[in-house]
């Protein structure tokens, strides 16, 4: 039986950190035991990123790193669906493999940034017929 499949090109990002919302979050079966897989969009953009972390979770693990990253704290027991649809940034690297071929990685996952405040305005002038002098 036959079958036909679109070419799927990927989009090499530039080394740097871009917004990202959180599309995805499950645990999957990896080359180093259970791991936890997310995939990132990239705000603005049709980019897909994939990152992949040990199912462990704790303070010191990259999970738990990554957790407190998007949620601003690490609660006693995750639930992957309070991540989905949740905003962040990641710091992407531009990996080469060793037949010249260049991919990126994910490197670290951070906090939304957070909107500016509004600067408070300033108080108006007073007019020279007012000054009292």
């Amino acid at each position: 039986m036959s079958f036909k499949m679109q070419k799927k090109i990927f989009e090499l990002l530039d080394m740097g950190t871009y917004p990202v919302t959180i599309k995805d979050v499950r645990k999957t079966e990896g080359d180093y035991g259970e791991q936890v897989l997310f995939t990132f969009r990239v705000d603005d953009s049709e980019a897909e990123l994939c990152a992949w972390a040990s199912a462990t979770y704790s303070t010191k693990s990259k999970l738990g790193r990554w957790v407190t990253a998007i949620l601003g704290n690490m609660p006693d027991e995750l639930d992957s669906e309070e991540l989905v649809g949740k905003p962040c940034r990641i710091t992407v690297l531009v990996k080469t493999k060793d037949d010249g071929t260049q991919f990126n990685k994910v490197d670290e996952v951070l906090p939304a940034k957070r909107k500016p405040k509004p600067e408070p305005e300033p108080a108006a002038e007073p007019e020279a017929a007012e000054l009292p002098f």
